[in-house]
């Protein structure tokens, strides 16, 4: 699938035009359809945020693929596109020419969107204890793998001394209760129901990062936001008034994840919400840029958080 995204994205970047063109139609949002996606821009639609603002918006929900894959696009075939710390900063050196517009949410002991979780019985109480193990994550790149692989660094324990395996977030809690895995790295929603079967939460990997720590932003091709600053303000704007609606309407904020996520609302009505935001600087992003260093995990020049954040004028 990626495969095939890629090579369609890659023939409409040849096909349509300079990067950077502003183009009469509706602003081109890309969303990811993974385990926990950024809802705020389908709230903003929904509520008609976009629309009192002055601008059409079509929304294209696409597989969890890294923005490195879908970055020749942007600018081109999309406009403005959710991403991850570690695939933007990976996007960067890799030559895209990204800009990060704007946060999509932010992770902290309030609102912790992940955790890592150790066998129950194995009397591992820290990432410390982790030494030795097998730990299942959901890929082994991207922002969630970077930020247990700094959980464990920082605690003494290098990538050679554990076992890190691909398992995807809804068979994960099954692989710890089967004994196959000594500890899992997982997100919400799913946070709840390995808590509820006894599992041991050792932190939330994320804060070893940054406490607290953009976790999703959304980017732009640098060309065509300096061309379309009001469009670029305008998708703010309408992310924040969704903000404020989620804030004031809790109850109706969950139940619309839960039917995004096709989830039960039980499922979501425990979990902390993510704490959704737009606000960024680039003190935001540089320690994510010295994780990513510090990882060895992209090969490349690695973008100045200055070069990558563009400051909102106002």
């Amino acid at each position: 699938m990626a495969a095939a995204l890629l090579l369609s994205i890659t023939a409409a970047a040849c096909s349509s035009g300079d990067t950077g063109e502003s183009h009469d139609g509706p602003l081109r949002i890309v969303i990811n359809s993974g385990a926990t996606p950024p809802i705020l821009p389908l709230v903003a639609e929904k509520n008609g945020d976009f629309t009192r603002q002055g601008l059409q918006v079509k929304i294209t929900a696409l597989p969890s693929t890294s923005i490195t894959t879908f970055a020749p696009a942007l600018g081109r075939q999309y406009d403005i596109a959710w991403g991850t710390p570690a695939d933007v900063i990976a996007a960067k050196a890799q030559g895209h020419d990204l800009t990060v517009i704007a946060s999509a949410y932010v992770d902290s002991t309030e609102h912790s969107q992940a955790q890592i979780f150790a066998a129950k019985g194995r009397k591992i109480t820290s990432f410390a204890g982790l030494g030795g193990k097998r730990i299942a994550t959901p890929s082994l790149s991207g922002t969630l793998y970077l930020s247990v692989v700094t959980a464990l660094r920082k605690a003494g324990i290098g990538t050679k001394a554990v076992t890190l395996v691909e398992v995807p977030f809804p068979n994960m809690l099954d692989q710890l209760n089967a004994g196959r895995v000594d500890a899992i790295a997982t997100i919400q929603p799913f946070i709840g129901g390995t808590k509820a079967a006894g599992h041991t939460p050792l932190g939330d990997p994320f804060l070893s990062v940054a406490s607290p720590a953009v976790t999703g932003m959304w980017t732009a091709d640098r060309a065509w936001a300096a061309k379309n600053p009001d469009k670029v303000a305008k998708f703010v704007d309408g992310m924040d008034a969704a903000d404020s609606w989620v804030a004031s309407h809790d109850s109706e904020a969950r139940a619309f994840l839960a039917a995004t996520l096709k989830l039960p609302p039980q499922l979501i009505a425990g979990m902390p919400l993510p704490d959704w935001k737009s606000a960024i600087t680039p003190d935001d992003l540089t320690p994510w840029i010295d994780a990513v260093e510090a990882s060895g995990q992209v090969n490349g020049k690695l973008p100045k958080a200055t070069d990558l954040v563009v400051q909102r004028a106002g």
